[in-house]
């Protein structure tokens, strides 16, 4: 009876999973013991420098956790292996170029997270996923999930970044008349930035403390909204500072120019929104064309499954389906620039 029954758990769902289980505590485990075995040694060399250390290094080993004496200098043994293997992923992806890629996503994101330890959770996280996933299902299966996994931090940041600069946007023509007022008002321009900050909610309040921190260490107005305007990918920024840089060099009331700017980005905003109510049947359009190709199989594949399987098990079946695919891909992307109209 016992052989029946273990006979009958072997091959079944109930065993991948309970596979799959292990494997991850498998890991766990040897990950653990790794850690454990290079935080000893960075304990010991760490004790052996612990003279020598100067009160800069102090501060910064204090900032990092530790107490400020003694063993508390040392970094917590279970991070040791995973801060060696974000610094590896940092160097190589510095290499390649994409480590200050990713800074700039994150930064314009506004995602507290450091870009090498992005580019190192995501991978391996879609490692285990593709793993565990392969053991409970099927290997099909398994590769959709980890690819998932990999897209979808990016396609999160980059929706993040989109709704964070349309934001941005939007509060650029308020926080212009707003500093226009204070400038009437008698203040002068860090004034009346501050002071519309203290007024204004974010983006726009988070973009305006940067440029008062790095006009105080030392850079001008100017090159500060100029780096802002790069990071929000603003061009109604950039033609607010270089009307700055112009007003600077040939003199003017800047107040009355702000207000200029500003009743011009209104009126830029007033044409896209009408624009956009105008070109809303084409972009339907393009969702409609886009996804009832998709649909239309996925609804037969449920009703009548034979019937899409030449396209999975022959040659010409599989090539059509490619090319629908890219096909389907570049009518999206083709109607999607027609109804995108730029002002």
């Amino acid at each position: 009876m016992q052989w029946l029954i273990a006979s009958a758990f072997i091959g079944s769902a109930g065993s991948r999973v309970l596979i799959a289980l292990l494997a991850a505590l498998s890991a766990a485990l040897l990950v653990a013991a790794v850690t454990v075995l290079l935080g000893r040694r960075e304990a010991k060399v760490q004790r052996q420098l612990a003279g020598y250390e100067l009160p800069e290094l102090l501060s910064e080993h204090v900032y990092a956790g530790g107490s400020g004496t003694g063993p508390g200098l040392i970094d917590a043994p279970e991070t040791a292996a995973v801060q060696q293997a974000v610094a590896f992923t940092s160097r190589l992806a510095e290499r390649t170029g994409m480590l200050a890629k990713t800074e700039l996503l994150l930064e314009s994101a506004d995602v507290p997270l450091r870009a090498a330890e992005l580019l190192f959770y995501t991978p391996a996280f879609a490692v285990i996923a593709f793993l565990l996933l392969a053991v409970v299902t099927n290997p099909i299966t398994a590769l959709i999930g980890g690819a998932a996994v990999i897209v979808a931090p990016i396609a999160y940041l980059n929706y993040r970044v989109r709704a964070r600069r349309l934001r941005f946007e939007r509060q650029l023509p308020d926080t212009l008349t707003l500093l226009a007022s204070s400038l009437r008002a008698g203040f002068s321009l860090m004034q009346g930035l501050e002071a519309v900050a203290s007024e204004i909610s974010d983006p726009m309040r988070k973009e305006l403390q940067r440029v008062f921190t790095e006009v105080r260490l030392g850079r001008s107005v100017e090159d500060a909204l100029g780096d802002s305007a790069d990071r929000m990918e603003s061009n109604d920024l950039r033609w607010t500072v270089m009307a700055i840089r112009i007003q600077r060099e040939v003199g003017g009331n800047l107040a009355v120019l702000l207000d200029t700017v500003s009743d011009t980005m209104l009126k830029r905003e007033r044409i896209r929104r009408e624009l956009r109510a105008l070109t809303a049947e084409g972009r339907l359009s393009a969702y409609v064309l886009s996804l009832v190709s998709p649909l239309l199989g996925l609804a037969i594949w449920l009703i009548q499954p034979s019937y899409l399987k030449p396209l999975v098990h022959d040659f010409f079946g599989i090539a059509g389906l490619v090319v629908a695919v890219v096909l389907s891909v570049v009518g999206w992307f083709w109607l999607r620039r027609i109804v995108d109209i730029e002002v």
